[in-house]
Order: structure tokens, then C-alpha cells, then sequence
């Protein structure tokens, strides 16, 4: 604001009277200030919280699509209780370039969270000072 603005707002606002305000006045506004910093923090965790089980449940899902689109099923072991034996697994599947191929789209799904969470914990950190 140039001086002249701030003259005139101060000739405006001379006018007006000054007003008492109410005993607590200020401790109920700051009350009601926290109440509400609490229900954006929560709303702000939940939604955060959400997006998290989204993202995992949405990538789970695109994981069984990729595997079912490429014929890969897993025969799990039978398990016997009158003879506790368990069939010998068969472990070809760790040598396919259809696992390297998931494993390295896998792998780099992880780094890239891993890299988001160090950001979001870097911005709150900035965000509090």
C-alpha cells in the first residue's frame, strides 16, 4: 500500500468505535480455531490413509491382471494332515522373462513410493515451520 492508501484507511476506520469485547472472547476463538485445525488434520490423515490402500489395492489388481493375462498360475502346496506332506515346489517360474519383466515392474512401483513418501514427509515438515 502506497502512504496516501494508508492514510485514507486510517481516516475510514477512526470513524468507527472502538468496541469491548466480551471476558474469553479470545481464548473461545482460539478454542474453536483448534477444534477445527484437528478436523482438517483428521480429514487430511484419512484421505491420506485412503490414498495409500487405493494405491496398493490398485496395483495389486493390475499385478493379478498381468498374471492372468500371461497364463501364470500358481498351484499352491496340498496340504495333508493325516501325512503332513508337501509336494516339491517348483521354483522355473523365478527364471521366466515374464517374472524378470514383474519383478523389474515391481521393484520399480516400490522405489517410486518409497520415493513419495520422502517427498509428502519433506513437504509436511516444510509446511509445519
Amino acid at each position: 500500500m502506497e502512504p496516501k492508501d494508508k492514510d485514507i484507511m486510517r481516516s475510514l476506520f477512526a470513524g468507527i468505535p472502538d468496541e469491548v469485547l466480551p471476558f474469553g472472547f479470545n481464548e473461545k476463538a482460539m478454542l474453536k480455531i483448534r477444534k477445527e485445525v484437528k478436523i482438517r488434520e483428521k480429514k487430511r490423515r484419512y484421505l491420506d490413509f485412503s490414498g495409500y490402500v487405493a494405491g496398493v489395492v490398485a496395483m495389486l489388481a493390475v499385478c493379478a491382471f498381468t498374471l492372468y493375462s500371461m497364463g501364470i498360475s500358481f498351484d499352491f502346496p496340498k496340504i495333508e494332515p493325516h501325512t503332513w506332506s508337501f509336494p516339491k515346489p517348483d521354483f522355473n517360474i523365478f527364471r521366466s522373462q515374464s517374472f524378470a519383466l514383474s519383478a523389474y515392474i515391481g521393484i520399480l512401483a516400490l522405489f517410486l513410493l518409497i520415493i513419495d513418501s520422502v517427498i509428502r514427509c519433506h513437504i509436511e515438515k516444510t509446511r509445519r515451520k
